[in-house]
């Protein structure tokens, strides 16, 4: 087996309500020990409570972009994430037997990162690894929360053990419970979006057939006509299969051992290899659009699929929950430790939902492409499907992994622009990365958790860190590199960086009181008056 789960120990109540941990973080899945790591990492302490009593099984959310790859490096996991995932670029779609489409997920020549598989599993183990090395979290399995009473001091906790009862009180809450959590009922909050009825089968398996690593979409093969199998290999020797079921198949039937070894069959028999493998786990999955409206109520917010449900096609859903846990660690962060106003916590909703909106409104044309909805769509989609065969115009509708990061251009932490830069790099983009020099540092690599200034120089450094209001990184970077290209920077302009990476101001020439004045609006600090 790829993986050694174990059955976590349980914490006995006593004592464990009187906690010293400003935040509390219900769901032990990727995001929610995502967050707890980066609280961590800005020196702030949490609990992590986790009703289930191992690691969560099978592959799960197994798709990485980039961008989640460059905040597990910042979280300090990058690198054993990657001794063990599986990197891949290639994707093939197959109309009926025939090859229709074919792409290539390049990253940019100056990234370090492209698209990534590790299953869930070994994904949450090195998360937790990590945060139980910081010392800064707590984190208890077999601890299942039963009430959530929240009022404008602080969020009251009953959690239930196989040992006891207990009661937990926090400052600040985070809920990262998955779907069917809890939290958004004790809240009164609910999702709002489409939930599609089309239903997939997915089956992870051992196989050590030599395949190129890649997607492959299948749509009207022969043995499952008008629907559509995905298939994605994953690290040791497993792939994944999702099998989409006919409108009156019933799932519980589906998924027994029988029919899915059938459907297996044939699926191996179409790409005319033979089925060697071994049947590790089979689940059910239907594809949601849903967002919550606010992704922060008071002192309990909401990260990952607790706050929106996305459809897998183009592994857009723990992704989203990984920019969730970084938008929002260092701004809570800043909100535990006194030096921003909690108003900084709305920013987290607006930057994070209008993301999720706008991957929504893309992925929904692939997914009623994928899914065919209704009688009338299938009708519509067999008919561009054979177009296909001779017309390579379709690219658009089989490539949703290749889209670019979202930028909040229109978050109330920028600072505008005067309009003498270009596009690239506008305040609300993510920055770029690149070596920085021949010892193969990267710009990623220099940044942590502050607030960064990058000012791009001729050879002379323009500000000392010791300057500005609060404490402040200043990296001074050559103009003529590719990083001031990527920047379109000349000699004394300056980037203000987020501690999430994303450009909060810029200046051709910036004075220091420009630079506090663009800090303060970005991290809604708090002023004398308000402390």
């Amino acid at each position: 087996m790829y993986f050694n789960w174990q059955t976590m120990p349980c914490k006995a109540p006593e004592g464990l309500d009187n906690t010293t941990a400003e935040v509390v973080i219900v769901g032990a899945g990727p995001v929610g020990l995502a967050t707890a790591l980066g609280l961590a990492r800005h020196g702030v302490r949490s609990v992590v409570l986790e009703a289930r009593d191992t690691i969560s099984q099978g592959s799960r959310a197994l798709a990485m972009s980039r961008r989640s790859m460059q905040i597990l490096d910042h979280l300090g996991v990058g690198d054993r994430v990657m001794e063990k995932a599986l990197t891949w670029s290639a994707g093939w779609t197959f109309y009926q037997r025939e090859l229709v489409h074919s792409m290539v997920i390049a990253p940019p020549p100056h990234e370090k990162h492209g698209q990534t598989n590790l299953q869930q599993c070994w994904m949450e183990q090195l998360l937790l690894d990590e945060l139980l090395a910081t010392g800064f979290c707590d984190v208890r399995y077999q601890h299942r929360v039963t009430q959530i009473d929240a009022n404008d001091d602080a969020v009251h906790l009953a959690v239930a053990t196989p040992l006891g009862d207990y009661t937990l009180d926090a400052p600040w809450f985070v809920a990262a419970d998955g779907p069917r959590g809890i939290t958004r009922r004790c809240v009164g909050i609910d999702y709002e979006g489409t939930s599609y009825s089309q239903r997939f089968v997915i089956n992870d398996i051992l196989c050590k057939q030599p395949l190129p690593e890649g997607r492959r979409l299948f749509f009207s093969p022969p043995y499952l006509p008008g629907k559509t199998v995905l298939m994605h290999k994953a690290p040791f020797d497993m792939w994944r299969l999702d099998f989409q079921l006919m409108d009156d198949q019933d799932a519980e039937t589906e998924m027994q051992p029988e029919q899915v070894h059938a459907r297996i069959r044939a699926h191996f028999e179409l790409m005319g290899i033979e089925p060697d493998y071994e049947l590790v786990l089979t689940s059910v999955y239907k594809a949601n659009a849903v967002s919550l409206p606010s992704y922060n109520r008071g002192r309990v917010l909401f990260a990952g699929d607790a706050a929106h449900q996305v459809p897998i096609f183009g592994g857009r859903g723990v992704n989203h929950g990984y920019e969730d846990a970084h938008n929002l660690a260092w701004k809570l962060a800043r909100v535990v430790k006194g030096e921003s106003d909690a108003q900084l916590l709305d920013s987290y909703t607006q930057e994070r939902r209008g993301a999720l909106l706008a991957t929504l409104a893309e992925l929904t044309r692939t997914t009623i492409f994928i899914t065919t909805p209704s009688p009338g769509i299938a009708l519509v989609r067999e008919a561009v499907l054979s177009l296909s065969l001779s017309e390579n115009f379709l690219g658009n509708l089989f490539d949703p992994y290749a889209t670019p990061p979202h930028d909040c251009t229109d978050s109330p932490l920028n600072t505008p622009d005067d309009g003498a830069f270009g596009p690239a790099c506008r305040p609300g983009a993510l920055v770029p990365d690149a070596v920085l020099n021949p010892a193969g540092e990267r710009l990623y690599d220099q940044l942590g958790t502050r607030f960064a200034l990058i000012v791009f120089t001729d050879g002379a450094a323009h500000f000392d860190a010791e300057r500005f209001a609060e404490p402040l990184q200043v990296l001074h970077l050559s103009a003529d590199s590719t990083l001031g290209r990527l920047f379109d920077a000349r000699p004394g302009s300056c980037y203000l960086i987020r501690p999430d990476h994303r450009v909060a101001a810029r200046w051709r020439e910036a004075t220091p009181e420009q630079v506090d004045a663009a800090l303060g609006a970005a991290a809604c600090a708090r002023t004398e008056e308000m402390q």
